[in-house]
């Protein structure tokens, strides 16, 4: 009986994503003359990336144990998990602190869904979305030049490790959106860009102690070091076990603190 009502109520979130979807898709056609721009948009930003790699490697074949195409694939997966996830809920998030403070956000409180759900995945950004095609871009020119090596093993753990990584993506912005709720202004959403614009170089670059830190305390290496290493044939599939077991505990965690959050919004109408 609880495994029927646990699917019964996904196909519920999914329909009401769908709608979300539609609904998004037709605002933007309004604006088709903004995807253009976002195409143009993206093809500058993978120039731009690809002269700076240029630049880092120079007529060197490695740097830190990466060669060029797994620096690109590598910088294609940060784009493409950075883009989607602007695309699927970090738009949502940036709208949030509005949202608390005009008082908007108590008609998310009303609805007989989940308020974090909701408030993550209630809009869809197509030109984020279209960004994102710089990553398939450059994940898919490692696949070019790669493709005699691959197996449908590394493949497949590395397209399960990209998923995971958009999985903490999402656990991390939503864990630090969720402190808008009790302190509006408190600037943490930038914060979580930073620190997750760490994640577009491999995390071997820094230092061991900061590598410690970004496999443990906060496991951003998970986003694009290790889908990548999956890829490659590099990383061991333990670190996706327990990458998709820390995500799973990240994302209840995010869930949790939101929670409490909540308990402590006040409404801006008192």
């Amino acid at each position: 009986m609880h495994q029927k009502g646990s699917r019964t109520t996904i196909w519920r979130y999914a329909k009401i994503w769908l709608l979300n979807l539609r609904a998004s898709m037709k605002k933007s056609n309004a604006y088709k003359g903004e995807i253009v721009v976002r195409l143009l948009r993206t093809a500058f930003l993978i120039g731009t990336q690809i002269l700076l790699l240029t630049l880092v490697f120079g007529n060197q074949q490695m740097y830190i144990g990466w060669t060029k195409p797994e620096a690109y694939l590598v910088l294609g997966i940060w784009n493409l998990l950075n883009y989607s996830g602007w695309a699927l809920f970090g738009i949502n998030f940036t709208q949030l602190e509005q949202n608390v403070l005009s008082g908007e956000f108590d008609f998310t409180l009303l609805k007989p869904l989940s308020s974090a759900w909701f408030a993550s995945f209630h809009d869809f950004s197509i030109y984020n979305f279209i960004s994102a095609l710089a990553g398939l871009v450059l994940v898919g020119y490692y696949f070019v030049l790669e493709w005699g090596t691959f197996t449908w093993e590394r493949i497949l753990t590395g397209g399960v490790g990209i998923i995971v990584g958009l999985i903490f993506w999402y656990a991390f912005y939503l864990f630090l959106a969720s402190f808008t709720l009790a302190n509006p202004r408190n600037g943490f959403l930038s914060i979580a860009k930073e620190i997750l614009g760490l994640t577009r170089y491999p995390v071997s670059i820094y230092s061991n102690s900061i590598q410690f830190v970004f496999y443990t305390l906060i496991p951003i290496a998970f986003v694009s070091t290790v889908p990548a290493g999956l890829l490659i044939g590099r990383t061991n599939i333990a670190f996706l076990i327990i990458g998709a077991g820390l995500s799973i505990l990240f994302v209840r965690l995010s869930y949790w603190v939101w929670k409490q959050n909540v308990k402590k919004y006040v409404s801006a109408g008192g």
